[in-house]
């Protein structure tokens, strides 16, 4: 048995799937939508995926559904949009509702845990550093931010668990994912879902406070859903690591452009024209251009992105089209 938090959300609905695609039960936390996964509803109606309501910042909640099924590895794939909140409720949130998890961990003695970082703890280091890569030291100051970065959280995650992983002896293992895009994806905030949605719905949405415009030449590090539920679940079923983090992503920097021009392959007459930087211009700053170095995940676990930016964009339009939300 795996129990996923945040189950029946955007990436742990993913993650749940690929389990039990790979011959696992499940129990999957819901808290802020209705408790039905519509990647799962075959294998709830089979008994190899449960729901369980739950607010993760209720530590009784945590404990008795922990102590319910007795999973041998909970997965925390939890999670809100970012800058929800004012920063002391995010804070106070974010931290009971990790230390409820692990907490219910160590009293129940699960045997693995595993935790979703991001591209987001490499926050604040030199872009002349990109790509970025596990061993690289992060720092706890920045100087910027930007409208989707959580850094905060993700660093306070891994030093949290981390000093779970030291005092407690427990095995604790952390996944920085890349950006990421597909199916279940509701926020709309990343260029790849905005240009899918404007495309099989008629919505021409590139609104400013999404980030506006994007240039034909920028982006970067974006995988697909899929591949990054599967990288998760690779860290999560390994008997033994090497490391305690792992980067998933895409490895790269898939362009704006490729994602323009995916998607008019995809949906047959859809047209797009996205500004170029004029010459000269600055390179952009904020997220343009990061990406992560995922040889680490790839020589130890075999872990390599399968869908190509064509492949993932053919497949987000077809399940957008056949699931109106």
């Amino acid at each position: 048995m795996i129990l996923v938090y945040g189950g029946n959300g955007f990436i742990g609905q993913h993650v749940a799937r690929y389990l039990v695609d790979c011959g696992e039960t499940v129990v999957v936390t819901t808290n802020s939508r209705p408790a039905h996964p519509v990647l799962l509803s075959e294998a709830i109606a089979a008994q190899r995926a449960y729901v369980e309501p739950m607010d993760m910042t209720d530590p009784f909640a945590v404990m008795s559904v922990v102590s319910k099924y007795r999973p041998r590895i909970t997965i925390d794939a939890s999670g809100y949009r970012p800058k929800a909140f004012a920063p002391g409720r995010d804070v106070s949130l974010r931290t009971a509702a990790l230390v409820n998890a692990l907490e219910a961990a160590r009293l129940c003695q699960v045997g693995r845990v595993v935790l979703l970082s991001s591209m987001d703890a490499y926050w604040g280091i030199d872009r002349s550093q990109i790509p970025y890569r596990e061993d690289m030291n992060v720092p706890l100051l920045e100087p910027g931010d930007h409208f989707i970065v959580q850094s905060w959280v993700k660093k306070s995650l891994e030093v949290i668990g981390n000093l779970y992983r030291r005092q407690s002896n427990m095995d604790i293992r952390f996944v920085r994912a890349s950006g990421v895009y597909g199916p279940l994806y509701r926020t709309f905030l990343n260029v790849p879902s905005r240009l899918v949605r404007a495309a099989v719905r008629g919505i021409h949405d590139f609104a400013q406070d999404k980030g506006g415009m994007p240039f034909d030449e920028d982006g970067y590090d974006q995988v697909y859903v899929k591949d990054l539920a599967r990288g998760i679940v690779l860290v999560a079923l390994a008997a033994t690591l090497q490391h305690p983090v792992y980067n998933i992503g895409s490895g790269r920097v898939p362009s704006y452009g490729e994602f323009a021009r995916a998607t008019e392959r995809a949906v047959p007459g859809f047209k797009i024209e996205l500004p170029t930087r004029h010459p000269g211009a600055a390179s952009g700053t904020g997220m343009n251009g990061i990406w992560m170095d995922i040889s680490r995940a790839r020589t130890e676990l075999g872990y390599q992105p399968s869908y190509a930016v064509d492949q993932a964009i053919a497949d987000y339009a077809a399940w957008m089209s056949e699931h109106p939300e």
